[in-house]
């Protein structure tokens, strides 16, 4: 059985980093032009100080050299107040450790980060835990204090954020869709565990819809979420239109 420490005994090493009830992570999927989303990203920031976490993508991770694009926004963003995770995927457990960890190396080399945001994370109980434990571990020796945000995308099991008592991840997003999000909830054991182990991720939200999408995410027990209006194949490549009026809403309600 998969041993689990509940999360009152877990003391400080659970490493959520608690500062607000609800606070907002993007995936800032969108390539630095001029006038790109970034310029947007980095206003809100300094006018939301500490609210903001955005998530670095510049090729399906850190690529194989400093794109000075990049390198020049993230620095902006950091400096307006924002945090920044630099994107990572493990094809559900599947891609090898050596070539994760090889990316995580490249993304603290080369780009200023406060975290990594692991993708496609597998949620199949006893399958990879000790997988994801590993990354997580190895993050924090290059970057202690980092914030490790991992991304099955639907509910999963308490062994992926605790594993024979020791953090798998600071965070889980545990509902990423684009239907349906008012009819979801969280898993019971979700309400066991500090709010900032928890993200949703609703896209193709509405105007007239983005406020209960904020309530429902809240009432679900998550401490981050994002919801935007753009949809597949790709909803993370701008920022809505009400971006900056729900930043608003989260701040003065959360």
């Amino acid at each position: 059985m998969l041993a689990l420490t509940p999360a009152a005994q877990l003391g400080p090493h659970t490493r959520a980093h608690p500062s607000h009830a609800l606070d907002v992570l993007v995936p800032a999927y969108f390539y630095p032009v001029a006038n790109s989303p970034w310029v947007r990203l980095s206003a809100a920031a300094a006018a939301h100080p500490g609210r903001i976490t955005a998530i670095g993508d510049p090729a399906n991770g850190p690529g194989t050299s400093i794109d000075p694009s990049y390198t020049a926004v993230f620095q902006t963003f950091r400096a307006s107040g924002g945090k920044l995770l630099g994107y990572v995927y493990t094809s559900y457990g599947a891609r090898s450790l050596a070539s994760v960890r090889a990316d995580i190396d490249a993304w603290v080399a080369m780009y200023p980060i406060d975290g990594i945001f692991i993708d496609e994370m597998d949620n199949t109980p006893g399958a990879h835990e000790a997988y994801y434990q590993s990354l997580d571990q190895h993050v924090h020796t290059l970057l202690p204090g980092a914030r490790v945000v991992g991304n099955p995308g639907v509910s999963t099991s308490p062994s992926y954020l605790f594993y024979q008592g020791q953090p798998v991840v600071s965070t889980l997003c545990i509902q990423e869709s684009g239907t349906g999000f008012l009819a979801w909830h969280s898993d019971a054991w979700v309400a066991g565990f500090a709010r900032p182990h928890f993200y949703a991720l609703p896209y193709a939200i509405s105007a007239s819809g983005w406020h209960a999408a904020v309530d429902h995410a809240f009432a679900e027990h998550c401490g981050f979420v994002y919801v935007t209006d753009d949809t597949l194949p790709n909803p993370w490549d701008t920022l809505p239109a009400y971006f900056e009026s729900m930043l608003g809403y989260i701040e003065s309600t959360y």
